[in-house]
């Protein structure tokens, strides 16, 4: 999507779909391989040769930066960087101002800092065109530079990998961003000027605060995707959740303090897939106001709750309004859960429900026995892990 090899010519699909078609193309002509569907992305491999033959074709677009390699081809597009140094000191000098075609860069090996970083400014200065831009693990930023903000075309942003801590206020500047994948180590706060990045729909987010601030990340109404890894200090998420109007996919993990979840959740009409996991205070019980009767359509056709250890309850909320929508519904390591809430028979479509290792929940579900047995008796295939110590 970065470099805008993926086109539909219906205005109305979502071109993470068609990317996903084009994989699923490639896997049935066994260009790709042993491909396999995660929470946090797919995994499949590339035969030798099929490797080969793509490297043969993409050598005049592809280079390959080492200690042993330092040319780059005048129509190169792609850098990957092996040794920064060899790149900074021996490659860029060479080919300043001569590489007017390269559209991404990925670093596979970390930027030391402050040795490297009078280097990489100069390097966000001579590319000014980047479409892509990556920091692999090991780089020691704790901000990137302002210079950032002047990569007007920039679409891919990942620094996952990295120590960062801060965002430059110029990275809001970014406006045809569209995926955002920020430090492993947290950043320190997630500003209010993330509602400037109108166009973003990916966000991987790591960060230290104790809570999400209104009128930022409730903003993007682009967003498709949103994943809050290990903030283990996040107590609460925005209340104008209601305002991710576009979003697909959300997944919760590592939030070791997360006490709730939002009332505004109820409003993710578009909301496809959720996944929480491994938050040990949360509370999955959305109260509901007593004047708000009337239940919201939703679109889930995933839920995947895991690793709950104080979680009792489910939110039947966000269940009652995906009865024609949700397929598959799988709870996972949360031993205080005791029962599976009554709108579960009125879950049309669903075709997988799988309980593992909820001790107290499994034994009411266990296959013809149980008072909650005749309520999901309708469901094609249904997984009850029995063996809980």
């Amino acid at each position: 999507m970065a470099h805008g090899l993926i086109q539909s010519s219906n205005p109305n699909e979502n071109l993470e779909d068609v990317g996903l078609r084009y994989v699923r193309e490639l896997i049935s002509k066994c260009f790709f391989q042993d491909y396999e569907d995660w929470i946090f992305g797919a995994l499949f491999k590339m035969h030798d040769l099929m490797h080969d033959l793509a490297s043969s074709l993409a050598q005049n677009e592809c280079s390959i930066i080492s200690s042993q390699n330092h040319q780059i081809s005048k129509t190169t597009r792609h850098l990957s960087i092996l040794d920064s140094d060899s790149f900074f000191h021996q490659t860029l000098p060479k080919f300043t101002n001569k590489l007017p075609h390269v559209r991404s860069i990925l670093f596979a090996t970390g930027l030391e800092a402050p040795r490297c970083k009078a280097d990489f400014e100069k390097c966000l200065s001579e590319f000014k065109h980047l479409r892509s831009l990556e920091l692999m693990d090991g780089s020691e930023f704790e901000a990137l530079p302002e210079k950032i903000g002047a990569l007007k075309h920039l679409r891919y942003l990942s620094f996952a990998g990295s120590k960062m801590k801060r965002l430059p206020k110029s990275i809001f500047k970014l406006q045809n961003l569209q995926a955002l994948l920020v430090g492993a180590k947290g950043l320190e706060e997630l500003p209010k000027d993330m509602r400037y990045m109108i166009n973003l729909r990916f966000l991987f987010l790591v960060t230290n605060q104790k809570r999400f601030l209104e009128g930022g990340i409730g903003c993007l109404e682009c967003l498709q995707t949103l994943f809050i890894v290990r903030c283990e200090n996040l107590e609460f998420l925005c209340d104008d959740m209601q305002g991710l109007r576009s979003l697909r996919k959300l997944v919760i993990a590592g939030c070791k303090s997360l006490i709730s979840l939002p009332q505004s959740m109820k409003s993710l009409t578009a909301l496809e897939e959720l996944y929480v996991c491994d938050c040990e205070k949360l509370n999955l019980m959305m109260t509901e106001e007593e004047k708000e009767k009337k239940i919201r359509p939703l679109s889930l056709r995933i839920v995947f709750f895991g690793w709950l250890t104080t979680t009792i309850t489910l939110p039947k909320q966000l269940l009652e309004g995906s009865t024609d929508s949700l397929q598959t519904f799988i709870i996972g390591d949360c031993p205080s859960i005791i029962e599976l809430p009554e709108c579960v028979s009125n879950l049309k479509k669903l075709q997988k429900l799988q309980i593992r290792h909820c001790p107290r929940l499994s034994k009411r579900c266990q296959r013809g026995t149980g008072e909650d047995w005749p309520k999901i008796a309708h469901i094609p295939r249904i997984e009850v892990d029995l063996d809980d110590s």
